[in-house]
C-alpha cells in the first residue's frame, strides 16, 4: 500500500478505513500473535475472554468493556507477554430463545412445542450466526484484536461435553441432587432460574402492604395478625410462624384481641393509623405454638376445607422470623418460600400449589381459578375486607425480582429441579480463593466475597430447549440414574449407538435410551436443559476443549487476567469460581477487572424500547472508533459514563492534537531532509532534556495505570504529555529553533527530541487509540525510519534510557513554567498580551543544586512568558520595589511590568505578523515558501511599529518586500488593533 499522507486534517473514518485495510492486507494480527506466543520468550498473559451473548447487537456499553480488554493485551504483547487472546461466544440459552420467539411472533412454550422443538433450535441456530457475523465484524471496526478464527462456542459440541464432564464431576463428589425445592421462577419464560440470575434483575416496585387478621379456632374474636406484600400467596397458606424467644402483645382493638410482636407494634400502629388501643397481656412466641386458625379464605378456595386438622394451619416457632417490618407473625405459603417449604416438610404439611408454572392460577384455586397471580392480588384484598379480616392495604416500596431477560416478575415455586450442594467447605474455600485475587477496584473482592459467604445451592436446569442437555438419565422402572460425561461414553451406554447424534442438543438427544444398570430397565434423559451461566462457567476448561487444546490447560490455567460488568459478581465471576474449584480444586482466574455501565448523555439507562441506545458499529462507522475509544476509557472502568457525542468530539480534539503536531514535525523536518538521530549524540538545550523526563513520566505512569486497570489513569497521562506539555508547551519553545535557516545543532538536537518523543507517544497510544497511531506511525515513523517495524502494533512498549534523564533540568524547567504562569496571569490582569514583549526580570537563585540548570532556564522563562531578557543575579535589582515577584521552590523572580516605548511597538509589531499569517494560511501557503510581497496600510502607532520593526516582520512573513502605502490595498484584510491604529494587509504569493 502507498504511504499514507499527512497533507489533509484528521478525519477519523478516511483514516480508520486506511488501517483496516493495511491491517488486513498485510496480516498484522496474525505477525503480532506470531511475535507474541509462538516467537515470544517472555511470561505467559492468559486472558479468559467474558463471551457476548450473539442475540442482538454490539451497543456503546459493550465497546467500553471490548476496549478495555483490547488495551490490557496490546499492552501486554508490546511488553514482550505470550498473550492468549481466544475470543468467545454465548450462543445459547433463554437470551437467544426470546429473540428467536419474537422473530417468529411465539408468546409461550405451547407455542414453541407446537412449532416444534427442532425447528425451533434451528431457527436458534441460525439466529446466532447472524449475530455472531455482526459482533465479528462490529469487534474488528472496534480494533479488538482477538482470535477470532479459534473462537469458542458454548453451543459446539466439544464445548457440551465439558459441561457434561463438569456435571459428572459434581456428581461423584456428591454435590449434584434432585430435590423438590421452592426455586425463583419466570412464568413467561417457563423455567426455574439461579439465586445469581435472580440477582441480576432486581428493580425498584410498590408492591401492596397487606395486613390481615387469622382467626384462632376455639378463641373467640382473637386473630393472629400477619403481614405480606404478595397477597396472591394467602391462597397456598398452610401454617404461621413466630419467633419462640420473642415476645408478644395480645391488644384489644374494638372489642377484638390481635396478636402481634411487641417489637413491632409501634410501627405497626403508626402505618395502619391505629389509635386506640390497649395491650391486655404478654406472651413469648413459643406459648403460641400449636394454636390453629381458621384460613381466611376457607370458603373461597375448598381445599381448604378438606385440610382444616393438624398440622395444616397451625402456628409452629421459627428463628428466621425476623423483627425488622411486619408483625412478628408470618404467614406460610409452603409452594412459595423457601424457608415456608422447609417448615413444612419438618411437621408434615403437604405442599399445596394451586398457582401452576405458567402464573395462573388452576382448578384447586377455587374462586381464584384462572387469574393470573399479580391479578389475584387485588382480589384477594377485595375478599379480605369483606370478610372483616383486613387491617389495613397500604403500599410497600422495596426491590423484587424480575427475569433478567424477558423482564417477567417472578415469583417463588415448589417444582422439581437438579441442583449443585454449595457446602460450607465449598463457600470457605472459594470465599479464601476470593481474597486471594487482586479486584479492580479493591473494594470488589468484598463484594464478591460477601455474595460467595452466603451461596445457595445452585439450581442447574432449566425447562427450555436451545441449551446443553442436562446428561442425567433415569430409569422408567426403579428410577436409577446415570450421569453421563461425554459423548463417547453415551455411545457405550446406549441401547443403540447409532442413536447418538453428533450434534447433542435437544430434540436429538431425547431419543438416546440406555438400559439400567441396576434393574435392565428403560432409561431416558429427564427433561432440562443447563443453566446457560454454566455454559460460560466453564470456558476455562471448555474453550481449550473444543480445539483439541486441553495440553495447554497447565499453561493457562488459572487465567491472568478477565474484565466484565460489575453485576457479574453474580454471574459469570461466580459461576467460573464454582466450577474452578469444584472441578479443578481452585480458582480459575487471579486478576479481575469490574467494568461500569454507559448511559445516555443524561445519564439514563439505555434500551431499544426508550429508542437512546447507540449501536457501536453504527456510529463507529460514522463517527470513527478512535475518539470513542478514548473518551470510553476516560473514566474509571468501574464507574458508569454517560454517553455524550460533544465529549466524545472533545476527545477528538485532543487526537487532532497530536496529528497536528506529528504534522508539524514532519513538516519542517521534510524540508531541511533531517535524519533521525538518537537525542544523546545531539546538543540538548534545557527544554529537551526537560521534554524527556516528562515523557519517561508520562510512560512510567502510563503503564502502571494499564498494568494495574486504571485505563483511565494511562488516557489522563498521554493526553497531559500531548496536548499541555509537546503542544502548548514544547513546541512553542522550540519553534524559533526550528525556523532557523541553516541546520544549526540547536536545530538538530529540536529535530532529535520532537521526533524521539513522537515516536514513542505514538508507539504508548497505540493500545489506546490503535487506528490514528497506526497511520501517523506509517506517514511518520516509517517515512524516516524504513527498517523501523511493520506496524506500530509490532513495536514494544516504548522507555527513555537513563542517560537521557536530567532531573536538575526537568526541575528547573518546571520552575520556569510555574513563574511564566503567574506572570501570564498578571498580564491577563493588567491586560497586556502574551505577544506584546515585557523588558527584563532577574533570577535569584534560591537553591545552589540547581544554580547551572535555573540559568539555562531563564531562556525558557523568556521565551514562555515573552520576556526580552531574563538573567540571573545575586542581589535584587534596584527596580524591584515596582516589580512583580515571584517564590518558587528554587528561586525568587523579579519581573518589570511596565511597558516602554520599544516593547509596546514591537508588541505591535508582533500582532501585524500574526495577521499576516492567517493570511500565509488562508492561501494554503507552505512554510517554506517565500511571498513577493506584503502590502500594509497602517495608521497611529501600528504604523510606527512596522517602521520600526520591518526586518523582524519581513523575517517572520517569510517575504522578499515589504510595501508602505498611503491607501488601502485592494482586496486587504482590515483589522483595528487595540485603539492603537488601523491594520490593512495584502500578500502577493
Amino acid at each position: 500500500m502507498e504511504r499514507p499522507s499527512l497533507k489533509s486534517s484528521y478525519n477519523p473514518v478516511k483514516v480508520e478505513e486506511w488501517v483496516l485495510k493495511f491491517w488486513d492486507e498485510n496480516k498484522i494480527y496474525e505477525k503480532a500473535k506470531k511475535k507474541s506466543w509462538e516467537e515470544g520468550k517472555g511470561p505467559v498473559f492468559a486472558f479468559l475472554e467474558g463471551p457476548p451473548t450473539t442475540n442482538g447487537f454490539m451497543h456503546v456499553g459493550h465497546a467500553r468493556g471490548r476496549t478495555l480488554k483490547d488495551v490490557k493485551l496490546r499492552y501486554m504483547r508490546m511488553r514482550g507477554y505470550r498473550v492468549w487472546d481466544q475470543a468467545g461466544w454465548d450462543t445459547q440459552g433463554l437470551p437467544v430463545e426470546l429473540e428467536v420467539e419474537k422473530k417468529l411472533g411465539l408468546k409461550s412454550k405451547r407455542d414453541i412445542e407446537k412449532l416444534g422443538v427442532e425447528r425451533f433450535v434451528e431457527e436458534c441456530r441460525k439466529l446466532v450466526d447472524y449475530y455472531m457475523e455482526h459482533w465479528v465484524r462490529a469487534s474488528k471496526r472496534l480494533g479488538l484484536w482477538l482470535d477470532y478464527e479459534h473462537a469458542y462456542e458454548t453451543r459446539h459440541p466439544r464445548y457440551i461435553e465439558q459441561v457434561w464432564s463438569f456435571i459428572k464431576k459434581a456428581h461423584e463428589k456428591g454435590l449434584l441432587y434432585e430435590g423438590r425445592r421452592v426455586v425463583p421462577r419466570c412464568p413467561r419464560c417457563g423455567t426455574a432460574l439461579s439465586s445469581h440470575e435472580v440477582a441480576q434483575g432486581y428493580e425498584l416496585v410498590e408492591d401492596p402492604s397487606v395486613y390481615f387478621k387469622l382467626p384462632l379456632l376455639d378463641e373467640p374474636n382473637t386473630y393472629l395478625v400477619a403481614w405480606t406484600t404478595t397477597p396472591w400467596t394467602i391462597i397456598a397458606n398452610e401454617m404461621a410462624a413466630v419467633h419462640p424467644d420473642e415476645t408478644y402483645v395480645v391488644v384489644e382493638v374494638g372489642g377484638e384481641k390481635w396478636i402481634l410482636a411487641e417489637k413491632r407494634l409501634e410501627a405497626f400502629a403508626k402505618e395502619v393509623g391505629l389509635k386506640d388501643y390497649r395491650v391486655m397481656g404478654r406472651l413469648r412466641g413459643r406459648e403460641l405454638e400449636g394454636r390453629r386458625y381458621r384460613h381466611p379464605l376457607a370458603e373461597e378456595v375448598p381445599y381448604h376445607q378438606g385440610h382444616d386438622h393438624e398440622p395444616y394451619h397451625t402456628v409452629y416457632t421459627a428463628d428466621w422470623v425476623t423483627m425488622e417490618e411486619g408483625t412478628g407473625v408470618v404467614h406460610a405459603a409452603p409452594a412459595h418460600g423457601p424457608e415456608d417449604f422447609e417448615m413444612a416438610q419438618k411437621h408434615g404439611v403437604d405442599v399445596y400449589t394451586p398457582l401452576r408454572e405458567d402464573g395462573y392460577f388452576g382448578e384447586d384455586a377455587g374462586a381464584f381459578k384462572g387469574l393470573w397471580f399479580e391479578e389475584a392480588s387485588k382480589h384477594v384484598v377485595e375478599v379480605l375486607k369483606r370478610k372483616g379480616l383486613l387491617v389495613y392495604a397500604g403500599k410497600y416500596p422495596h426491590e423484587y425480582p424480575f427475569c433478567w431477560r424477558c423482564g417477567t416478575r417472578l415469583f417463588y415455586y415448589a417444582s422439581r429441579q437438579w441442583f449443585i450442594r454449595i457446602t460450607d467447605e465449598l463457600r470457605r474455600k472459594m470465599a479464601a480463593e476470593v481474597y486471594s485475587m487482586r479486584w479492580a477496584p479493591s473494594w470488589a473482592a468484598k463484594r464478591m466475597g460477601d455474595w460467595v459467604e452466603n451461596a445457595r445451592d445452585w439450581c442447574i436446569s432449566r425447562e427450555r430447549y436451545w441449551g446443553t442437555p442436562l446428561p442425567v438419565w433415569r430409569c422408567t422402572s426403579c428410577n436409577h440414574i446415570v450421569v453421563v460425561g461425554s459423548l463417547e461414553e453415551l455411545k457405550q451406554l446406549a441401547t443403540d449407538p447409532n442413536s447418538v447424534p453428533s450434534d447433542p442438543h435437544r430434540p436429538y438427544i431425547d431419543r438416546v435410551e440406555l438400559r439400567c444398570p441396576k434393574c435392565g430397565g428403560v432409561m431416558k434423559r429427564e427433561p432440562f436443559v443447563v443453566d446457560v451461566w454454566m455454559d460460560s462457567g466453564v470456558a476455562h476448561t471448555a474453550s481449550l476443549a473444543q480445539y483439541g487444546w486441553l495440553k495447554l490447560w497447565d499453561t493457562l490455567y488459572p487465567y491472568q487476567w478477565i474484565t466484565e460488568a460489575a453485576d457479574q459478581t453474580r454471574g459469570w465471576f461466580y459461576t467460573l469460581l464454582v466450577t474452578g474449584v469444584v472441578w479443578h480444586e481452585r480458582k480459575p482466574y487471579r486478576e479481575v477487572l469490574l467494568q461500569g455501565h454507559v448511559l445516555d448523555k443524561y445519564g439514563k439507562k439505555m434500551s431499544k424500547s426508550k429508542g437512546n441506545v447507540i449501536w457501536a458499529l453504527e456510529w463507529m462507522e460514522k463517527n470513527g472508533t478512535d475518539p470513542m475509544r478514548i473518551f470510553l476509557l476516560s473514566r474509571a472502568p468501574w464507574d458508569s459514563i454517560n454517553f455524550d457525542p460533544d465529549e466524545v468530539r472533545r476527545y477528538q480534539g485532543y487526537l487532532n492534537i497530536l496529528w497536528n503536531t506529528v504534522k508539524f514535525a514532519d513538516t519542517y523536518m521534510e524540508l531541511d531532509k533531517w535524519k533521525p538521530k538518537n537525542p544523546a549524540e545531539a546538543r540538548l538545550a534545557v527544554e529537551d532534556r526537560w521534554i524527556l523526563y516528562r515523557l519517561w513520566q508520562a510512560l512510567e505512569k502510563a503503564s502502571e495505570a494499564i498494568e494495574s486497570d486504571n485505563m483511565h489513569q494511562a488516557v489522563q497521562a498521554l493526553v497531559d504529555l500531548v496536548v499541555e506539555q509537546v503542544s502548548h508547551r514544547y513546541i512553542p519553545l522550540i519553534r524559533p529553533r526550528v525556523w532557523e535557516e541553516e541546520m544549526t545543532e540547536s536545530k538538530d538536537a529540536a529535530y532529535a527530541t520532537l521526533y524521539y518523543v513522537l515516536r514513542a507517544v505514538l508507539a504508548a497510544m497505540a493500545p489506546i487509540a490503535p487506528f490514528v497511531t497506526e497511520y501517523l506511525y506509517q506517514a511518520f515513523v516509517r517515512k524516516y525510519e524504513p527498517d523501523a517495524p511493520e506496524s506500530i502494533h509490532l513495536n514494544q512498549w516504548p522507555t527513555v534510557p537513563q542517560e537521557l534523564l536530567d532531573e536538575k533540568a526537568y526541575k528547573a524547567v518546571e520552575e520556569a513554567f510555574a513563574a511564566a504562569e503567574k506572570i501570564l496571569a498578571e498580564r491577563s490582569e493588567k491586560r497586556l498580551k502574551r505577544r506584546w514583549p515585557l523588558r527584563r526580570a532577574v533570577i535569584l537563585v534560591k537553591n545552589e543544586d540547581l544554580r547551572d540548570a535555573l540559568r539555562e532556564a531563564a531562556s525558557v522563562l523568556a521565551r514562555f512568558a515573552n520576556i526580552k531578557t531574563v538573567e540571573l543575579a545575586e542581589a535584587e535589582p534596584d527596580w524591584a520595589q515596582s516589580a512583580l515577584k515571584i517564590d518558587t521552590e528554587s528561586m525568587l523572580v523579579y519581573v518589570d511590568m511596565e511597558l516602554d516605548e520599544e516593547t509596546l511597538l514591537e508588541g505591535l509589531a508582533r500582532e501585524v505578523i500574526r495577521r499576516a499569517q492567517v493570511l500565509r494560511k488562508e492561501l494554503d501557503l507552505p512554510v517554506d515558501h517565500v511571498v513577493e510581497e506584503l502590502m500594509v496600510y497602517a495608521t497611529g502607532k501600528v504604523l510606527e511599529a512596522v517602521k520600526r520593526f520591518e526586518d523582524l516582520i519581513r523575517s517572520e512573513v517569510r517575504a522578499k518586500k515589504i510595501t508602505l502605502l498611503g491607501t488601502p490595498p485592494d482586496k486587504a484584510k482590515k483589522w483595528s488593533i487595540e485603539d492603537m491604529g488601523e491594520l490593512h494587509l495584502a500578500l502577493t504569493p
